[in-house]
């Protein structure tokens, strides 16, 4: 099968970048890393994470390349810039900050950076990083806010054989995104964090508290909330806000020795905003270390709900009162719930230093009536098939 024109092009950008340069002082230093994934859905009636039931590599291909620039000795600034082949999704400046190393302990950064959800939050575009091609979906799935501008301020304390750091941060986010079935940009403001981390030994391990305001102009839900109000049913309209408080719990632990690993994480979404549902979802994935292979595997789960819808509109008063019911019970039965379980298994073969090359097989099994993190045109489909995945990762 033929590569897509955008893909050859992101592939040639990212062999140009991949040439050595010659050694020198220069305070600029350039590095960059890339990823050809494809990627094959057994389901005709299903597409997942922009994958078919045909060998497809435009989903989640990309390259990038990152300039670190030292201003000062304890001064650089970071640029990332990323290219991907996905139509779909965004390509651009991913990063862009400066960080002042105050001293040996103290840390801090301001401008454009990643939200700090996860542990593999900074490194999700570098397949390299970690033994998945994907990142289990039903935490890492893009529903929180990827980015954000602001201040980053991070500590680091402990002994030779514990270290240990505190991490805050503050600032907004309004790009656009997807969040469930929608594409929005919601105006989110003090949004702020602060995350804990511990390392001892082979063991380390991470707790996080995320929250932020958010405010989503969507005409046609809040012309809805406005007739609903008018008409006299303020609890009904109240229940379709798409302003509120969204908060995140995180926890992560990891053991990683020279023989195997074991990982967990998982989060808890809380929010008053009416397209954020209540989510919980979690992962444990383990593997073995065999030289230059690494065998894995993973179990995640993810459950979604939404608030009961309020049944404060009275039927058989008038048509356009049962109309007006209609429609609130069709926008609750929209509102996409992405609970979804799976189990993976995969290899990675790491073929340099810095090239490896990856397999994985992704059992999915979805809930009835539910999204699922599946796109289907049939209501009834089933929502369940497995994903084979193959793809070269890189870093130069």
């Amino acid at each position: 099968m033929l590569l897509n024109h955008r893909l050859m092009n992101l592939l040639l950008l990212s062999a140009c970048l991949s040439i050595p340069a010659k050694a020198t002082e220069s305070p600029v230093q350039i590095s960059g890393f890339g990823r050809v994934v494809s990627g094959y859905l057994d389901d005709p009636e299903l597409s997942y994470q922009g994958y078919e039931d045909e060998l497809s590599f435009d989903s989640q291909s990309l390259a990038a390349l990152q300039i670190d620039w030292q201003v000062m000795p304890k001064v650089t600034v970071t640029s990332q810039l990323l290219a991907h082949s996905n139509n779909n999704r965004e390509s651009g400046i991913e990063w862009l900050y400066l960080t002042y190393d105050v001293d040996e302990q103290w840390q801090i950064r301001i401008g454009k950076q990643r939200t700090p959800f996860f542990r593999y939050s900074d490194v999700l575009n570098v397949g390299f990083a970690y033994h998945w091609i994907t990142p289990p979906q039903q935490l890492y799935n893009g529903v929180l806010f990827p980015t954000y501008d602001g201040l980053n301020v991070k500590y680091r304390f402990g002994t030779q054989e514990v270290q240990m750091s505190l991490e805050g941060y503050y600032g907004e986010f309004n790009d656009q995104y997807d969040i469930a079935n929608l594409t929005v940009q919601p105006d989110v403001e003090n949004f702020a964090g602060l995350i804990g981390n511990l390392r001892w030994q082979y063991l380390s391990a991470q707790l996080g508290y995320h929250r932020g305001d958010i405010d989503l102009v969507l005409d046609q839900l809040n012309g809805l909330a406005g007739v609903l109000q008018q008409a006299g049913y303020q609890a009904t309209a109240d229940s379709l806000s798409t302003k509120g408080k969204v908060e995140v719990l995180f926890a992560g632990v990891a053991y990683h020795d020279m023989d195997y690993f074991i990982e967990a994480e998982v989060i808890k979404l809380l929010s008053e905003a009416f397209v954020f549902p209540t989510l919980s979802s979690a992962y444990i994935s383990a593997g073995l270390y065999l030289p230059p292979f690494t065998l894995h595997s993973t179990v995640a789960t993810s459950h979604a709900s939404y608030p009961a819808p309020v049944n404060e509109i009275p039927m058989g008063l008038a048509p356009q009162v049962d109309q007006l019911a209609a429609t609130y019970t069709q926008v609750y039965a929209s509102l996409a719930k992405d609970s979804l379980n799976s189990l993976a298994f995969g290899v990675r073969y790491d073929f340099s230093e810095n090239i490896a090359l990856k397999a994985d097989m992704t059992l999915l099994r979805g809930q009835p009536g539910q999204r699922s993190f599946f796109d289907t045109t049939h209501h009834e489909a089933s929502r369940s098939a497995t994903l084979y995945q193959f793809a070269v990762e890189w870093v130069f």
